[in-house]
């Protein structure tokens, strides 16, 4: 991957990971308005010279981490965990109908109490906020 290093009127310096820096014009940027900072791929061949964006953004494999208020999150595993209340408030839909279907064999409660005591464990940010 190369980074962009500098912008000067038409021409953009790219850094690349050998330690040699390429020179192109902006038009050689594919689609997109380049930013010292931005990480592309640079591609190059006698008399054609392409500038891709690396855009991590759209990969769908990773999902974001989900946010809490601590003090509620907990208070829910602790007293509603059986019913997987907290699991809704936390966004994790699928997990939440599983602790609400098998509420009656109080397993979904006991791993309520022990998800309680784990995220009273965790350090929150400013906000008073989890990542679970």
């Amino acid at each position: 991957m190369s980074k962009i290093i500098k912008i000067e009127n038409d021409m953009i310096l790219i850094g690349n990971n050998d330690g040699t820096i390429s020179e192109v014009h902006s038009y050689d940027c594919n689609n997109f308005k380049p930013k010292v900072g931005d990480v592309v791929e640079v591609y190059k061949n006698e008399n054609k010279t392409i500038v891709i964006k690396n855009d991590n953004s759209n990969n769908t494999n990773t999902l974001p981490p989900h946010t809490v208020n601590k003090l509620a999150y907990c208070l829910f595993a602790l007293f509603l965990g059986g019913l997987g209340v907290h699991k809704f408030y936390a966004n994790k839909i699928g997990s939440g109908l599983l602790y609400l279907i098998f509420f009656w064999t109080a397993i979904p409660a006991i791993i309520g109490f022990i998800e309680a005591i784990i995220s009273l464990c965790k350090p929150a940010d400013a906000n008073g906020n989890i990542i679970v």
